[in-house]
């Protein structure tokens, strides 16, 4: 058994589309217009499926109240930690906690997708 897949239920896909292309993977249409996907350079697919989508697929799907599931996106240095995370606030995306030295020796970073979804941002300190 092996991680396939992450999906995310997306308001507003075009601009869903515009952030996970900030971190490099690149999103096309699959099946429908409400269903995108791409694979990260680890290998994992992300896919991306508007409200409307799974308010057809599960009529009692209701928007979620918070999460408890980040996703963290690998970097090669500090300097790529700071630079995307400065790419993501510049495009109009919203901060959790802007690059930081962590204690367990890693430059580390929080932004929100355009669902507030919290994405970690992180490269090991060399």
């Amino acid at each position: 058994m092996s991680l396939d897949a992450i999906g995310i239920v997306s308001k507003d896909i075009e601009q869903s589309i515009k952030f996970y292309g900030l971190l490099g993977v690149d999103l096309k249409q699959e099946g429908g217009p409400d269903h995108y996907e791409g694979t990260t350079p680890s290998g994992v697919r992300l896919m991306l499926d508007s409200a409307e989508l799974i308010k057809q697929i599960n009529p009692d799907w209701q928007d979620p109240q918070g999460s408890g599931v980040i996703l963290c996106f690998k970097q090669q240095s500090a300097q790529d930690v700071n630079t995307l995370y400065t790419n993501i606030i510049q495009a109009g995306y919203t901060s959790v906690k802007e690059p930081w030295d962590a204690f367990w020796g890693q430059r580390y970073s929080s932004v929100k997708d355009p669902d507030g979804n919290q994405i970690d941002i992180f490269a090991p300190l060399k």
